[in-house]
């Protein structure tokens, strides 16, 4: 057995077993696998199993005085599938220890962004082979974990405000960046405000990793519930990191998408839309490499990365069942359509269906 599973399997049976003594703790995660067949010109064709972020986790909380109390939550992810040929696959998620109170709630450790959070809320899909962010309806800037704009930040300090003037809430994060070996020693942030209530959340968020002028991003948008309808949509406005990260550079690229869902019963029918328009490069230069200079003012190659996002448009069409709250079935169907993609020069299309099931505990 992996020795890294066996740890983690140990520590779910201690928590249930021992109950933190005084602390309030639970165990909680998902798994969730699909088959997915997939179609892209020019590349290959297949049917495959996937397990798509299924997690184990353990969350809870302390009181340590009135109005104060101790945090903490750690998630893995693992593979059920291992259709990667790597064991168990486990992965870091939300992993933090921190303190909450009357003043909101300050967080250490490995988590999300200010720019991600908000996007995972209005994807019905969200966690399956179709999910926004990695079919274009969404940036990359919604996934991966790392320190240069990622959705999940490594070495990060996060503030959440309490709610206010009924649903009104601020979320900002800062990073530590603790890998100098890259020739950077910026340190991104993020901040963002959310509103909820009466059928509605919206959100806009701006994402910063300091690399240089033109290492950020914008974006807004939101939901409204009525009558079993839910409109959606979100539109990110590119200053240079929706191109590319690390030191690659690049301007230009927008992205937007709107959908719709209706309940009907215990069935959630969707149908989405949307584009994506390819960078403009870096102040008009095509792809390839040029000279410049890292933030200690050493000499490095920078990558111009013209066109890291393609220009194209995306839908998608799919429905969930759900046999109780925790349990669901889904059928979806993605298609991208590539007028341009920069980073190899090809153009088609992208195809993905999806037949799934997922259960929550």
């Amino acid at each position: 057995m992996n020795n890294k599973f066996l740890v983690s399997a140990l520590a779910v049976a201690m928590a249930g077993s021992m109950g933190f003594a005084n602390a309030d703790v639970s165990v909680y995660g998902q798994v969730n696998a699909s088959i997915d067949a997939t179609d892209q010109d020019g590349g290959s064709d297949d049917i495959n199993l996937k397990s798509n972020t299924s997690s184990l986790g353990i969350k809870g909380s302390e009181k340590i005085s009135d109005g104060l109390k101790g945090v903490f939550k750690y998630e893995l992810q693992t593979d059920i599938s291992e259709a990667d040929g790597k064991n168990d696959g486990l992965i870091g998620r939300d992993q933090y220890i921190g303190l909450q109170g009357g003043f909101g709630r300050v967080l250490f450790g490995t988590m999300s962004t200010a720019y991600k959070s908000p996007g995972s809320k209005i994807d019905p899909w969200y966690r399956t082979s179709i999910q926004s962010r990695s079919i274009g309806l969404q940036s990359g800037l919604h996934k991966g974990k790392g320190e240069e704009g990622q959705g999940r930040g490594k070495n990060m300090i996060r503030y959440d405000s309490p709610k206010i003037a009924g649903g009104l809430g601020f979320t900002g994060t800062y990073q530590l960046d603790n890998t100098e070996s890259d020739l950077e020693n910026e340190d991104p942030y993020s901040v963002g405000v959310t509103y909820g209530g009466n059928g509605f959340y919206g959100f806009a968020s701006l994402i910063d990793t300091q690399q240089s002028d033109e290492a950020s991003a914008v974006q807004v948008g939101g939901k409204y519930s009525i009558s079993g309808f839910t409109v959606r949509g979100i539109y990110e406005v590119d200053q240079g990191l929706l191109t590319s990260t690390g030191t690659s550079k690049g301007d230009g690229a927008d992205l937007w998408s709107v959908g719709v869902d209706y309940k009907l019963a215990n069935n959630l029918i969707s149908l989405d839309y949307g584009q994506s328009d390819e960078s403009d490069g870096v102040d008009g230069l095509g792809s390839g490499t040029r000279a410049g200079i890292d933030g200690n003012g050493n000499a490095i190659t920078i990558n111009n990365a013209a066109d890291n996002v393609s220009e194209a448009t995306t839908w998608r069409l799919g429905v969930q069942h759900m046999f109780t709250k925790r349990t669901k079935v889904y059928i979806g169907h993605a298609n991208s359509d590539l007028d341009k993609d920069g980073a190899n020069g090809k153009k088609g299309e992208s195809e993905t269906t999806t037949l799934g099931m997922t259960h929550k505990f």
